[in-house]
């Protein structure tokens, strides 16, 4: 499988709301490394538009370790947090190029630094209703899963995700022993047990 690796960095123009904007291509069967200074400053929103999944992780740029990890949805839309130095990789598992777009925005919250010895999970988020679901996993991403979608997630033990209702978010799951690998929690049925 080829792999292109791209390093780019561009000036932005402060103000209140800063918001750049950069539209990557992912070849066919290929995957997309980037770093970016920006990443110190800024939360990144990722738009896909190109119909298909694409696989979105980040990585320690010394040991190439995966520190988190989803599978973005085919119309999938989600703002994600990433440290300085680290490694953004978009992969594209189709046979035709696809694009997905980088916007920088001001950060949503402040994320205290993670502990690299929590071990991590592989898992799939399932929605099994006919509505979106908004969902809040602070320190990684704020994704909208599409009607009857999956989403595969790889996070730490002890991380929260959270429903986004209107302005409040409810809790909904804390990443356990419970939860093994290649796990599929079905998100809309665990929001349905919270409202009782």
């Amino acid at each position: 499988m080829k792999k292109l690796s791209f390093i780019l960095t561009f000036l932005l123009v402060s103000t209140l709301t800063v918001t750049a904007k950069e539209k990557v291509k992912i070849p066919a069967l290929s995957a997309v490394e980037l770093t970016y200074e920006e990443f110190a400053e800024y939360d990144l929103k990722l738009s896909n538009s190109s119909g298909k999944g694409i696989d979105v992780s980040v990585h320690d740029p010394i040991t190439g370790k995966k520190i988190k990890g989803f599978g973005m949805g085919p119309f999938g839309k989600v703002f994600l947090s990433v440290d300085e130095g680290q490694v953004l990789k978009l992969k594209n598992t189709t046979t035709k190029e696809l694009s997905i777009t980088i916007d920088f925005v001001e950060k949503r919250e402040v994320i205290p630094p993670s502990d690299s010895d929590i071990p991590s999970v592989t898992f799939t988020l399932h929605n099994s209703s006919s509505k979106s679901i908004p969902l809040i996993i602070p320190g990684v991403m704020n994704p909208n899963l599409s009607p009857f979608s999956n989403s595969g997630v790889y996070l730490k033990k002890g991380q929260k995700i959270y429903h986004k209702k209107g302005m409040k978010k409810v809790l909904i799951l804390t990443v356990d022993d419970s939860i093994k690998e290649g796990d599929k929690i079905d998100i809309a049925k665990l929001i349905k047990e919270k409202r009782g």
